[in-house]
């Protein structure tokens, strides 16, 4: 079975989709592997978050079948 983790960016032009094809299901720990990899925490404050090296903000992930 395959397995996809949508990963969702938002940016100044809107919210953006990577797509990662995965064949087991184990969504979270790809998505949380995916996040330690591309992403650095700002914060505390007002412009905390995860943002990408590009200055895109990671607002969330989602898994489907």
């Amino acid at each position: 079975m395959k397995y996809v983790v949508i990963i969702l960016l938002l940016s100044t032009s809107g919210v953006e989709r990577i797509e990662l094809k995965i064949t087991e299901p184990n969504c979270e720990e790809v998505a949380e592997k995916w996040r330690e990899v591309n992403t650095t925490y700002h914060g505390p404050g007002p412009t905390q978050g995860n943002f990408t090296h590009d200055g895109r903000l990671m607002i969330g992930y989602i898994c489907n079948e």
